[in-house]
């Protein structure tokens, strides 16, 4: 069908049957709803395309108000007009939702597994806090150790200095500062003789001291105290330490301080050990 053209009061119009709504409140507004002539109201056509009105906006925020689980009000939405639209500008709309919040479910157990925290996870390490405090990491558990020499020589006379023992100190993945333990008895050739218990570390005759015992008679049992010696040179933090993923070797040592004479020393009265501790 088509809407037929016809002559009223010396213009033309289209002809068309249908409903005119005009609204009780003043400032709704009135629809025309056309046929062509001779259809269906289901067929209703515009009878005038109008210019294109603008478009709306919503606003990013929504209100959300959340309710509980056992609450009985329904779920909802709805828009709400902020900013009317005007001929020039697009109207704002935001949208309201009331939305049931899930039940708390129950208890379970938390099971940790090493490839949550690492893709190559290694015996032994543990899970630890990550230096920018934002999740956990798996670190190798550090601790302390205690190692000995395979074994321990005799000094003959007529050395003036003498290796009793080398303790070897394998690498580890932290590092670790060095303290020396044990003690011998030495026996000067002459009165003027006096000797000092040394601990070496990285240097047979002038590693840094990590143990030392000072001598002050011609028979002396020296005992080593464990640390290093206060002076120039052994006051920086890395002096008796050993860096990560280092090893090392630990000389003990007689090293005589006075006299000409020489002495002797055995390996049945002496013991040692060293330490490293975890840094």
């Amino acid at each position: 069908m088509a809407w037929p053209i016809v002559d009223f009061n010396g213009a033309r119009y289209y002809q068309g049957q249908g409903y005119t709504l005009v609204p009780v409140d003043g400032t709704g507004v009135a629809h025309v709803l056309l046929r062509e002539d001779g259809g269906i109201m289901g067929g209703v056509s515009g009878v005038e395309q109008g210019p294109p009105g603008k478009h709306a906006e919503f606003d990013t925020k929504i209100d959300l108000t959340p309710l509980a689980p056992e609450d009985t009000t329904p779920d909802s939405a709805f828009f709400e007009l902020i900013t009317p639209p005007t001929d020039t500008t697009p109207g704002r709309w935001k949208m309201h939702l009331a939305l049931h919040t899930g039940k708390t479910g129950k208890d379970g157990a938390t099971r940790w597994n090493p490839l949550d925290l690492s893709t190559n996870p290694k015996a032994g390490w543990i899970p630890a806090v990550k230096t920018d405090l934002l999740g956990f990491e798996l670190v190798p558990q550090k601790v302390a150790e205690v190692f000995y020499p395979g074994e321990i020589k005799n000094i003959g006379t007529g050395n003036a200095n003498g290796t009793m023992a080398a303790i070897d100190i394998p690498p580890r993945p932290w590092p670790r500062r060095i303290r020396a333990q044990g003690q011998t008895v030495v026996t000067g050739e002459a009165a003027d003789v006096r000797v000092n218990l040394l601990a070496r570390l990285n240097g047979e005759a002038n590693g840094n001291i990590v143990g030392r015992c000072v001598g002050i008679a011609q028979t002396d049992r020296l005992a080593f105290s464990p640390g290093k010696p206060i002076g120039p040179g052994s006051t920086t933090d890395d002096y008796d330490t050993i860096a990560a993923g280092t090893s090392a070797t630990v000389h003990i040592r007689c090293e005589r301080q006075t006299g000409t004479s020489t002495y002797t020393a055995t390996a049945a009265m002496s013991h040692f050990n060293i330490e490293a501790w975890p840094l």
